[in-house]
């Protein structure tokens, strides 16, 4: 403990120099820089007018681009004042400063497409969010005066997808105060501490307004206050209703780990990990659920998981010898999940033990959903054995079962306590089950990455082959950015009715169905992604060439791009499948929200599908599978 606080202070030590540092040699360079300043100002004010319009469209350019320009904002704000003059001088840097505010948290806010995947990594995205959340409107309005620090804020700000209407009007205010304090310097160059003088003009603006603002919510909660004692003079029927509105925020965070072989004995990374998680005074408790498939695969499985916790016994308790639960769509019933709670209650199953769940993502969802729910929550462990919930359904925050023949009709959203991508439970898999894995992957780099996208088309025949070095750089890459994906896209809980992470769903959930699951999901993912590529195609949103990579990935992949359930007919003579637009409208609560591609790498969501064009495409689908198949013979 005293370890730690040292260590903080010392972090706060050194955080405090460095500023002082920034700042010491701002100020000894910009009173040098005066100087320059002066002798050149007096030339530019002798030109006319309208090479001075000229100057200041040059100053507004070079102040907006400031965030990405090696040029200190202070020089050029300096030279604008002194040789524009107050007036047209202080409207030039105010207007720059505010459209590079605007610019800066546009690439803040748009940097998971841009610049995620080469020079942002999750840790920059999280101390980002760390920045802002500790420092808030406040520290925004300060930061403007701050050298280097001004263009960190609005990038740090639009990472984290600081309020907009918030964020333009304080930094709107505070580069009034900025352009007022400039000014007053250019027009005085023989200020001695600039500086000093322009953090000071940055923060009085805004606190000037927050002044305001505070004394006019004081003032008319008073008047409120005086409507309210008023009326409690009223009968009870004539009072006026109170309103409380309680808010709260809480932050999840759980550990995704990569491993091999985790129940061998030299393996300590997943007993580390328990006792890491564990809050209480005594060992943990642990039950390990395992999914039916992977015991017929690998039968040795329940014997090493015993023998793991036997060598780890003073670290861990197993409560009970591993139970086996139904695998794939089937187990998704709510028969299985009553019977897992009763194994739970009988073996004292408390919050503050731990479920460990091997399996498929099928079945990870049920026993997710049963975690979720049993004493409002007990703590779960996921370990993926099949590639698609390892890349996918593992790492993500959703529970369920089906119910009514309608595939995850009851659930909840409820993080993981952590999640262990054991590559050795994938070796046991058939390829079926390893190709239809990467259908999730080529998913999320359509929606999100046109880099990895194309690295999945240079190792498509490696991955085709399922050689454990390109098939491992997958996973972990479509977990990163489906992890991306549900912390940084401002809608973790699908409040909402966009849903990206559900590319190629609508149809493919329907045609899962149809196929009563004898097709895999990622096999159904990988149709429903080639049919609405045809449809953006269609359409007029994707390109040709674009659209046809996409299916040329899919098939050299090993995907078929077509299932006999997709000539099925309803009454009406229309293909049954596109009863799964309507479908997926209630699913999204009314609203239809369907993702499409309008590049590789960039997704955009629309609210109709025309069904004239989505039959049309289906014809298009059917023509070129048959027809790629006959030039593969």
């Amino acid at each position: 403990m005293e370890l730690t606080k040292r260590t903080h202070i010392s972090f706060i030590l050194i955080i405090v120099f460095i500023m002082v540092a920034i700042i010491a040699s701002f100020m000894m360079f910009e009173t040098t820089v005066n100087e320059w300043v002066q002798s050149s100002s007096d030339n530019l004010r002798a030109k006319q007018l309208d090479i001075q319009l000229l100057a200041s469209f040059f100053v507004i350019t070079l102040l907006t681009f400031d965030v990405l320009l090696p040029i200190p904002s202070s020089i050029v704000s300096a030279f604008s004042a002194s040789t524009l003059g107050l007036g047209l001088g202080v409207f030039s840097i105010w207007c720059g400063l505010t459209l590079g505010s605007c610019f800066g948290y546009w690439v803040g806010r748009y940097s998971d497409k841009f610049l995620l995947s080469r020079w942002l990594k999750d840790d920059d995205h999280s101390k980002a969010q760390q920045l802002s959340s500790k420092l808030g409107v406040g520290a925004l309005i300060a930061m403007r005066g701050v050298p280097v620090l001004a263009e960190t804020s609005v990038i740090a700000a639009g990472i984290v997808r600081f309020p907009w209407i918030r964020f333009i009007v304080t930094t709107t205010l505070a580069n009034l105060g900025l352009a007022l304090a400039y000014g007053l310097v250019g027009a005085q160059t023989e200020t001695e501490t600039p500086f000093l003088a322009v953090f000071a003009g940055s923060i009085t603006v805004p606190l000037a307004a927050l002044g305001l603002q505070w004394t006019w919510l004081k003032l008319r909660n008073r008047a409120t206050s005086s409507i309210a004692l008023s009326n409690t003079e009223l009968s009870k029927t004539e009072r006026i209703e109170d309103v409380i509105n309680a808010e709260f925020s809480l932050p999840y965070r759980y550990p995704v780990l990569f491993t091999q072989n985790a129940f061998a004995k030299h393996n300590n990374k997943l007993i580390t990990l328990l006792g890491s998680l564990h809050s209480s005074s005594h060992k943990p408790k642990v039950m390990v659920v395992v999914d039916s498939g992977l015991v017929l695969a690998q039968p040795d499985i329940e014997r090493q998981i015993s023998d793991y916790f036997s060598w780890f016994n003073d670290s861990a308790e197993l409560a009970i010898a591993p139970v086996t639960f139904a695998g794939g769509e089937t187990g998704k019933q709510a028969s299985h999940i009553e019977a897992l709670y009763q194994i739970m209650w009988q073996q004292g199953m408390d919050r503050h033990a731990f479920v460990i769940a091997i399996g498929g993502g099928a079945m990870l969802d049920a026993v997710g959903y049963s975690c979720a729910t049993f004493h409002r929550g007990i703590k779960l462990i996921r370990m993926p054995s099949t590639t698609l919930s390892q890349n996918d359904a593992g790492v993500g925050v959703k529970n369920g079962y089906n119910l009514f023949s309608a595939k995850n009709l009851i659930g909840t959203f409820c993080p993981p306590h952590a999640v262990v991508n054991d590559f050795a439970l994938l070796q046991s898999l058939s390829e079926r089950d390893k190709r239809a894995g990467l259908a999730e992957a080529v998913k999320v780099a359509a929606i999100r990455s046109a880099t990895f996208f194309e690295w999945l088309e240079e190792q498509a025949e490696e991955l085709a082959r399922f050689s454990p070095q390109a098939s491992q750089y997958a996973i972990k890459e479509c977990a990163r950015l489906h992890i991306a994906q549900i912390t940084r896209a401002g809608d973790p809980f699908e409040s909402g009715s966009v849903r990206p992470l559900d590319y190629g769903h609508w149809s493919a959930h329907k045609l899962e169905s149809l196929t009563d699951y004898a097709l895999r999901h990622g096999e159904a993912v990988a149709i429903g992604m080639a049919l609405d590529a045809l449809y953006a195609r269609e359409i007029g949103l994707l390109s040709q060439q674009a659209c046809m990579r996409l299916l040329q990935l899919l098939s050299k992949l090993g995907f078929a791009l077509w299932d006999p359930a997709l000539d099925s007919l309803d009454e009406q003579q229309q293909p049954k499948v596109l009863a799964g637009v309507e479908e997926f409208r209630q699913h999204l609560g009314g609203q239809l929200c369907i993702t499409l591609l309008s590049e590789l790498g960039v997704s955009k969501e629309v609210h109709e599908l025309n069904i004239s064009t989505l039959n049309l495409c289906l014809n298009k689908l059917k023509a070129w599978h048959f027809d790629n198949a006959a030039g593969a013979h």
